[in-house]
């Protein structure tokens, strides 16, 4: 007979329960993050900055890379935000997007 000690067994049922979904909701699809990490802070910050340092909810909702500029779309207290940026992160454009 083999005993397999509680904590496992919790261990086990947390970590298969994790990938279970409780809402029956649909899953949203991982979010993409390709730009460099330099480019998605310049473009948070001029973000932050449009808000006078008072933005309460910021999140980068994906970023693509190019060799160019990469594209960071955030989302800034519900509005939503799309910068062009240098892979330094010199900012070409900045907008809110519907």
């Amino acid at each position: 007979m083999i005993i397999i000690p509680r904590i496992t067994v919790i261990a086990a049922a947390v970590f298969i329960a994790s990938g279970c979904e409780s809402d029956g909701g649909t899953r949203s699809e991982p979010v993409v993050r390709d730009a460099p990490s330099i480019a998605e802070t310049a473009c948070m910050e001029r973000v932050n900055a449009n808000y006078a340092g008072k933005v309460r909810n910021l999140t980068v909702t994906s970023s693509e890379f190019s060799e160019a500029n990469s594209v960071v779309m955030m989302n800034a207290d519900g509005e939503t935000w799309r910068c062009l940026v240098s892979n330094d992160g010199a900012i070409q454009e900045l907008r809110v997007v519907e």
